[in-house]
């Protein structure tokens, strides 16, 4: 599965760069999301809960850090596992001031999926997945801005 995209956010991205890597503004970002902490300087597990169709579980995340440069650029691998499957992959994104208050965050990612999961139209699986980045994506828009939350669970 491959996944690339783009998204625009209303705040400097000396901003939105700090948000990324705080595990409490992360695990309040990420759809489902349980726990989160950070284990090391460039790794985090997690914990998320989803209740989407064909996806429904409990998932152990993990993910390591490979390349920085802040406050432009980021690689990770990381895994989410559960009983309906398994990802494993690799993303990164690029954050680029587009004036004072705009900031563009260019990301994609590759993975391999198995278990049942693997066994799901990939189209479905990319669309779940393109929808939880959007939702997380706005969150960290919000906060960015200042603004509360809104829910989506």
């Amino acid at each position: 599965m491959k996944i690339a995209n783009h998204y625009t956010f209303a705040a400097p991205r000396e901003r939105i760069w700090p948000l990324i890597y705080d595990p409490a503004t992360l695990a309040g970002l990420i759809p489902g999301c349980e726990k989160l902490d950070q284990v090391s300087p460039d790794e985090y597990r997690g914990q998320i809960q989803l209740r989407l169709p064909a996806v429904v579980g409990l998932y152990q995340t993990y993910v390591k850090l490979l390349e920085r440069e802040e406050p432009d650029y980021c690689l990770f691998a990381g895994e989410v596992s559960g009983s309906p499957g398994t990802i494993k992959g690799t993303a990164s994104f690029k954050l680029e001031a587009l004036n004072e208050q705009e900031t563009l965050m260019t990301y994609e990612g590759q993975a391999v999926i198995s278990g049942p999961l693997g066994q799901l139209n990939s189209r479905f699986i990319e669309g779940i997945a393109n929808t939880l980045i959007k939702q997380g994506l706005s969150k960290l828009n919000q906060q960015a801005q200042g603004r509360p939350q809104t829910a989506d669970r």
